[in-house]
């Protein structure tokens, strides 16, 4: 004799919402300007507290993180989430990586294509902070070409913050 699990009815509320969801993102998914609404989303909606729109971009992103996209709306949205992951909001550059990891081994390789044509301007900024976000990008991608490029430009640099940032790859060998 099996017994039928009793489960509370804050589980089944948990339940029906997580359908609801489930439907209502499929729903917004197949409206006409589903793309449009993400990138305005994604660039902050200025009528947004920045409060607001952090918390809408990261809404957006996770949205993003569990859709499957085409190639071609992959150009368009893979630069966004680049600046995200390397120059956005703490809070947010996370789920930017996850993006970008899970888009990276597509058959197309947008991920490393954007990002290499993205590269130089990162390089050109001259920023310690753009620098170490982007060191762990490229370790988290595994792109070993960018990161020595990343590398060498900071052990060659007569700015000491940049510096600092090779030697923060000399304190963790594995980055190197």
């Amino acid at each position: 004799m099996t017994t039928k699990p009793i489960y509370s009815k804050e589980w089944i509320s948990v339940q029906e919402a997580d359908h609801e969801f489930v439907v209502i993102k499929h729903n917004f998914r197949k409206t006409n300007d589903f793309l449009e609404q993400i990138l305005s989303i994604l660039n902050y909606d200025k009528a947004l507290s920045y409060e607001d729109g952090l918390f809408q971009q990261q809404i957006a992103l996770n949205l993003i993180r569990d859709e499957y996209f085409s190639d071609s709306e992959l150009e368009i949205l893979i630069p966004i989430i680049i600046n995200i992951a390397v120059d956005g909001h703490t809070s947010n550059m996370s789920f930017a990586r996850e993006i970008l990891f899970n888009n990276a081994f597509n058959s197309n390789d947008i991920v490393r294509k954007k990002l290499t044509s993205m590269f130089d301007d990162f390089l050109k900024s001259e920023d310690d902070w753009i620098y170490m976000r982007l060191a762990k990008l490229l370790i988290f991608l595994n792109y070993n070409d960018l990161r020595k490029r990343l590398i060498d430009k900071c052990k060659n640099s007569t700015d000491e913050n940049i510096v600092d940032v090779y030697t923060s790859f000399l304190q963790y060998r594995g980055w190197l």
